[in-house]
């Protein structure tokens, strides 16, 4: 398994495709350009010296479609199903809008307030603890997963004692971090890595590689880079705010509808996926309210600092006064982000601080987790190890295509089943796999997936069709369609002395107008910038083995199929939520257990239920835990499951009651499923 986190080495030169070169051009005459943002210009225009103490930022804009905006204007409330419980539970009367005045993930999930102490870790601090509350949140528990900072670090550095990292970026431990590239890390196969197996020490001292092989527990299948708010300030003889203005990266102004839209975006994500990554200016003394470590509340009006520091956002406080700022850095209007920090819960505020709305830097780079998983992947083929850096495309269109080639790395059958896709637009994707060889013929391109939604921008693993490899090597193609009216994908590029100056290119990235002519990006130059050393952000996930007909027709990476049936459902998943994690060639539609249709898709799922495909294949659903068939876990069931382990007569669990006390789905119900029904009813 080791051989996927490193870049391939491609030994052979990709087939000759059919195609016309369109002499720099495509899409008409408009020629291909990167959407720059005007941070990153400011960046790129410092000395090299001065690069070298300023964090790089992220080089595109996220720009949000009008559609988009106008449903989260005066969006109706949505509850968090996920944090829904029952009357005996710690989350009763605890779900949450983006209405609501005020929300703290602290109020939901047993939070750790850590300490990084000397080090420069607060980038993998921050990436990670979104990372550990999605991950308690998708799986429906108060108590977050613990990962290794430490690893995070090291395992993207480049000098170590013994030698050189081959896997790491352009970057050595101790000089900080990107966001960027902790993402990229989370995705590419090279961590998370848990706590207990490279715990924390107050040093970042060089160690040997050795020391970084460790066994990758959890990979992130979707993040989101949510909204940019650009902010410029008038303020008083004393400093202190008099008014914002809010823009876009072209400089036109948001609306106050269009800048409460984008805000309920963010807390919608607090509320549904868990805690947000961004970045502040923590050495800039004169914003906080008193001595740094000491300060409850901090605001920076200033447009010309520079951030040096990450910091995760875990709720809001609408109306948290703009009185309680430092005079001199008091802002215009009430209200803050609730920011967990990365210093011990004896600094700030217990940990936690206050961090204006009107913050110049804490709109201005975020990035939040929306699912994890174990690693559930025999091999993974990529390209962008390293993770998009710019967004390459044409405002002439809003549909294009991208493609790559690879090499089989096994002789033995493999099934492809997901592609990941990182893009820096709001969109809707179609993959297709050539399971045959290398070429991007349309004849050989199978339509595996279609997303039938928006996705945000980020990166997104997609559930395929299973698709049985049968050459070689193959091609993997996505057809995207932007919800706004330009086209722009992401790609990987070398960036010069920064931590992507590593990045290489095998040069089998290509891009179309209409899925059958197709140009190499290494061929293309787009705002003077070379791509010989670029590829397009697309990963193909596979297993070893052999496809059966009943692996063609359904499949999932959340749930097991066994037989006629899906086990291992989380308690109080949605109807809606089942369906957009499953994978199959046909409709779907899910039955009660009297075989009706039900046709409301917030309904919970319950144990006996039933799933129908369009072919007339049924499957029972079997919720974990979930022994009473109330789609819940409660002290009922672990009463049953106990009675029915000490053979009480007439207590016995029969048929799909004794599917969903299978906890640990070893085919059979023992103590051990008791102690786990036990430790999920008290994580609740």
């Amino acid at each position: 398994m080791s051989n996927y986190m490193e870049k391939m080495k491609i030994l052979f030169a990709s087939t000759i495709i059919a195609s016309f070169i369109f002499s720099g051009t495509v899409f008409g005459t408009e020629e291909f350009k990167l959407n720059i943002s005007e941070e990153y210009k400011k960046w790129d225009s410092l000395s090299e010296e001065e690069k070298n103490d300023t964090l790089m930022p992220r080089t595109f804009e996220i720009e949000v479609p009008e559609s988009i905006l106008n449903n989260n204007v005066n969006k109706m409330p949505i509850l968090n199903n996920q944090l829904l419980r029952s009357a005996t539970s710690i989350f009763n009367n605890v779900s949450a809008t983006t209405s609501d005045s005020k929300y703290n993930l602290a109020n939901r999930l047993n939070l750790r307030v850590e300490d990084q102490k000397s080090t420069t870790e607060c980038w993998a601090f921050s990436l990670l603890k979104s990372t550990e509350t999605n991950n308690a949140l998708q799986n429906k528990t108060s108590t977050i997963p613990n990962y290794s900072e430490r690893h995070m670090d090291y395992a993207t550095s480049r000098t170590f004692l013994d030698g050189i990292n081959e896997n790491g970026f352009q970057r050595e431990v101790g000089k900080g971090g990107l966001l960027l590239v902790g993402l990229a890390y989370l995705t590419n196969g090279q961590g998370a890595v848990v706590e207990n197996d490279m715990p924390f020490e107050n040093n970042e001292k060089k160690i040997n590689l050795s020391e970084i092989n460790k066994t990758v527990d959890t990979i992130v299948n979707d993040y989101a880079i949510l909204p940019t708010i650009h902010k410029s300030y008038s303020r008083d003889s004393k400093g202190n705010t008099k008014s914002v203005r809010y823009a876009k990266n072209d400089g036109t102004e948001y609306t106050s509808e269009e800048l409460k839209a984008i805000r309920n975006i963010i807390k919608q994500h607090l509320i549904k996926y868990g805690a947000i990554a961004t970045m502040t200016g923590g050495s800039l003394s004169q914003y906080y309210n008193n001595s740094i470590f000491s300060a409850t509340n901090y605001n920076c009006n200033n447009s010309t600092k520079i951030r040096d520091h990450a910091i995760t956002i875990v709720g809001w406080d609408d109306n948290y006064s703009r009185n309680n700022f430092a005079d001199g850095a008091k802002p215009s209007t009430d209200g803050a982000y609730i920011v967990l920090n990365s210093y011990s819960d004896k600094a700030f505020d217990k940990g936690y601080m206050y961090v204006s709305y009107e913050d110049y830097f804490i709109e201005q780079e975020l990035y939040g987790i929306q699912s994890t998983s174990k690693i559930n992947y025999d091999n993974l083929y990529q390209y962008d190890y390293y993770g998009g850096v710019y967004a390459l495309g044409v405002n002439s269109s809003n549909e294009g295509y991208y493609g790559v080639t690879y090499d089989r790395k096994s002789s033995q059958n493999e099934i492809i089943d997901s592609v990941g896709v990182t893009i820096p637009v709001y969109a809707n994707l179609e993959i297709y796999v050539n399971p045959y060889d290398d070429t991007l013929d349309k004849n050989k391109l199978v339509k595996v997936a279609t997303t039938n939604k928006i996705l945000d921008p980020g990166y997104h693993r997609i559930d395929i069709k299973p698709t049985q490899l049968k050459g070689e090597s193959f091609a993997v193609v996505v057809k995207q369609k932007s919800e706004n009216e330009s086209f722009y994908f992401q790609i990987e590029a070398n960036i010069e002395n920064t931590a992507f100056g590593l990045v290489d290119s095998e040069s089998r990235s290509f891009i179309s107008t209409n899925g059958t002519n197709w140009t190499n990006i290494a061929d293309l130059k787009a705002n003077d910038i070379d791509l010989s050393k670029a590829d397009v952000c697309i990963k193909a996930f596979t297993k070893t083995g052999q496809l059966s007909e009943n692996d063609e027709e359904l499949s999932s990476r959340k749930y097991e199929k066994r037989d006629s049936y899906l086990m291992n459902i989380p308690f109080e998943t949605k109807i809606s939520e089942l369906l957009e994690n499953l994978s199959s060639t046909y409709s779907l539609e899910v039955l009660t257990d009297k075989n009706i249709t039900i046709n409301d898709n917030d309904e919970i799922i319950k144990t006996g239920m039933k799933l129908k495909l369009s072919n007339g294949k049924i499957f029972t659903l079997i919720v974990r835990g979930d022994i009473s068939k109330d789609g819940k876990v409660s002290i009922l069931d672990i009463s049953k499951l106990i009675l029915h382990y000490n053979q009480v007569r007439d207590c016995e669990l029969i048929g799909d009651e004794i599917k969903a006390a299978d906890m640990n789905l070893d085919g059979k119900v023992s103590i051990i499923d008791i102690s786990q029904l036990v430790l999920l009813y008290n994580s609740i």
